[in-house]
C-alpha cells in the first residue's frame, strides 16, 4: 500500500530541521519501500504494509534522530488523491490550502470554527480535509493552523493547493 507521510512544523527555520536526504534514510532504515520526498518541508511517500502502528513508529523514529517531537499525518494513496479531487468548487477561484486534520473532527467543534469571522476567508471541511482560500496570502490567514488546531482539537498540518497536487501526481508516477 503507497501513503503519504506529512511532517508537521520542519524546515521553517534555524530549529526543527530535517533535511530530505536523512528522512528518505530513516523511512528506508525502517523497512518504507519506494520512498520519495517532495520539497524540503516534510512530505514523504513510501510503500508499507497496512499498519495501524505506523504513525506512532515514524514519530518516535523522527523524534529519536532528529532530537525533537515530529507530529505526522498519513494518508493511503488513495484518500490523498480523494483529497486532491475534493476541493469545493466554490473555494477555487481564489489561492487555496488544504489543512490535514490527523484525526476527525468532532461536528460540534466544526459548528465552534464555523462561528468565527475570518472574512475574507472561506472553508469548508469535507472528512479530515479543511479547504480554505488564502485571499491575502498564507502569512496572514485568520484561520491559521494554530487556530484550527485549537478550536476542532485535532493536529494538523497544512500544504498549499500547488503541493497537493504535485504529490498527487508523484503518487501516479
Amino acid at each position: 500500500m503507497t501513503f503519504v507521510a506529512l511532517l508537521h512544523a520542519v524546515n521553517l527555520g534555524a530549529r526543527r530541521k530535517v533535511p530530505m536526504a536523512e528522512l528518505r534514510a530513516l523511512l528506508t532504515g525502517l523497512g518504507l519501500r519506494e520512498v520519495r520526498t517532495y520539497i524540503q518541508s516534510g512530505n514523504a511517500v513510501f510503500s508499507a504494509d497496512p499498519d495501524p502502528t505506523l504513525r506512532g513508529r515514524l514519530e518516535a523514529a523522527l523524534e529519536t534522530q532528529f532530537g525533537f517531537p515530529v507530529p505526522v499525518t498519513l494518508r493511503t494513496a488513495h484518500a490523498w488523491q480523494e483529497a486532491a479531487a475534493d476541493c469545493p468548487a466554490h473555494l477555487r477561484s481564489e489561492a487555496v490550502v488544504v489543512a490535514f486534520l490527523r484525526d476527525p473532527p468532532d461536528p460540534a467543534r466544526v459548528a465552534a470554527l464555523r462561528a468565527r469571522d475570518v472574512t475574507p476567508e472561506r472553508w469548508e471541511v469535507i472528512g479530515q480535509h479543511l479547504y480554505q482560500t488564502v485571499p491575502d496570502g498564507v502569512r496572514t490567514m485568520k484561520l491559521s493552523a494554530a487556530v484550527i488546531e485549537r478550536v476542532l482539537g485535532v493536529g494538523v498540518t497544512v500544504r498549499n493547493e500547488r503541493t497537493v497536487r504535485a504529490i498527487a501526481a508523484l503518487l501516479d508516477t
